[in-house]
């Protein structure tokens, strides 16, 4: 199993200690990858920025955190049979509570890196993940509850790509937009509140999911998810999921 440290650094990031702004899906507010914090130190201090905490024992993976107000969230993995979306405290690290979503998925893919893959997508008092066997859950981010759960391979017919399913989320409006591949629902989007599927969009051939996270686009008018799936990218309507 990889293990994971997850060290934090706050502190001298910023002149004086200063809260940092919520980081609450993959990339930032419009997945760009751009912050709007201000104040940030123009170079680091001799020696580096200071340790505030670290801790160990929190299992292995690939995810990064998402950030709300004193609180981080992440997906994580204990061997191959158990993977958890996981709630820490932003101050110390401690753990405020697990939820277990499934399995690990492909665990025999060649190169082999089985493992958690995605960032977790806060959206208020909830959050939704896509675990690496296809497995996307709304949680409740007070106390971790499962609100819903699907899972592509069982409901949908989809096959993971090599290094199993790897995105986050996107959260528009009511609706969660994921991409489970396939003939059935290359591009899925449901009820963000209880899981409902509004609309699928089958792509001729089926293209097997990739390993990016859609975004939203506005193109020639058209408002629109764009999406980089095992073959290509592709954008659909954002109201119909037809393919544009």
């Amino acid at each position: 199993m990889r293990k994971v440290v997850l060290g934090v650094c706050f502190g001298l990031l910023f002149g004086q200690a200063v809260e940092g702004g919520d980081w609450l899906e993959w990339r930032g507010p419009n997945r760009d990858g751009k912050s709007s914090e201000t104040g940030l130190l123009q170079s680091w201090p001799e020696g580096g920025p200071g340790l505030l905490w670290q801790i160990e024992g929190i299992g292995g993976g690939y995810s990064t955190p998402a950030v709300r107000g004193d609180r981080l969230y992440f997906a994580t993995n204990v061997g191959l049979d158990d993977e958890f979306v996981r709630a820490l405290s932003a101050k110390d690290g401690s753990l405020i509570w697990s939820t277990r979503i499934g399995k690990v998925g492909a665990p025999d893919q060649k190169p082999s890196y089985p493992g958690s893959r995605s960032m977790p997508t806060v959206d208020g008092d909830l959050l939704y993940a896509v675990g690496s066997d296809g497995d996307l859950v709304c949680l409740e981010t007070a106390t971790g509850k499962l609100r819903w759960h699907i899972n592509f391979a069982k409901e949908f017919g989809s096959k993971p790509p090599r290094w199993a399913w790897a995105e986050s989320p996107l959260v528009d409006g009511d609706k969660v937009i994921s991409s489970p591949g396939g003939s059935d629902a290359t591009i899925l989007a449901v009820n963000k509140m209880t899981g409902d599927v509004i609309w699928k969009s089958a792509w001729e051939g089926g293209d097997l999911a990739g390993y990016g996270s859609p975004v939203l686009a506005t193109i020639s008018g058209v408002r629109q998810y764009v999406v980089f799936m095992g073959n290509g990218v592709g954008g659909v309507d954002a109201a119909s999921g037809k393919l544009l």
